[in-house]
């Protein structure tokens, strides 16, 4: 092989070194891009998908008891957002109180008395039926009208008297499965330009239902902790046990 074959031959080797090089290059090249709910226009439509984490409060009444009970507490939720469609695992907890006037084995008394708390725990699925984007409400901001659906088990916990208190009737604790229903409304805003957790803010106020076959009761009179006498407890003759709570909270997606 002469000196200049030899030579070219180099020259034709570096060359596709230099083009494997660059090529890979071109070919690896992306423009610049932003995330999907990154955007600069206000009234952009809007991308709800992503993880949610909920916090907020209940107020309501469980009924089928001895007395209707008056129920206050909190409620934290995480889930996955599809869209309109939404699914979620929450978890709340509920003081319970008397109501107005409270039927103590000695009379009727005044005043609130702490009777016990309750846990539920379960699954929610939600879909917002209707919505209005940022055209109708307002820059980065949807409304929606949204029904709920799921189901849960509660735990009924009632306590017994305090030393000072009148004696009266403590039905037995419980636990059963629920269905649960509800509707409301929710206010979603988006952050225009997020940098980091979370990108949209949303407010729920809503009204919840929670339905269970009705069990007969059982439970006791009771004097201070110790003391207690088992009784026969009235049954209200129903066919379903159900309770009804107003709900106000607030949830992140990220």
């Amino acid at each position: 092989m002469s000196r200049c074959n030899v030579r070219n031959s180099r020259r034709f080797g570096f060359a596709l070194v230099c083009l494997g090089f660059t090529g890979s290059g071109v070919a690896w090249a992306d423009p610049a891009h932003h995330a999907d709910f990154y955007v600069e226009d206000p009234y952009a439509p809007h991308n709800t998908s992503g993880q949610t984490a909920r916090l907020g409060t209940a107020v309501g009444f469980i009924y089928d008891q001895p007395q209707d009970v008056l129920a206050l507490g909190f409620e934290a939720a995480v889930g996955q957002r599809f869209g309109r469609f939404a699914i979620e695992a929450e978890y709340a907890f509920l003081g319970f109180q008397s109501r107005g006037q409270y039927q103590t084995a000695l009379g009727a008394t005044d005043g609130d008395i702490g009777l016990g708390h309750g846990q539920r725990l379960g699954v929610l699925a939600r879909y917002e039926v209707i919505r209005f984007d940022s055209k109708q409400v307002g820059p980065n901001t949807l409304a929606a009208l949204y029904v709920e659906a799921g189901a849960d088990t509660a735990w009924n916990h009632w306590t017994r008297p305090a030393y000072n208190e009148p004696s009266r009737l403590v039905p037995d604790d419980t636990k059963r499965v629920e269905g649960q229903g509800g509707f409301g409304i929710m206010l979603d805003h988006r952050l225009q330009e997020p940098i980091g957790f979370p990108h949209r803010v949303a407010w729920f106020l809503g009204w919840r239902m929670a339905m269970s076959p009705h069990q007969a009761m059982t439970g006791a009179i009771c004097r201070g902790s110790t003391s207690c006498k088992p009784v026969e407890m009235a049954d209200t003759g129903g066919y379903v046990d159900n309770s009804m709570l107003f709900q106000s909270s607030l949830q992140f997606t990220f």
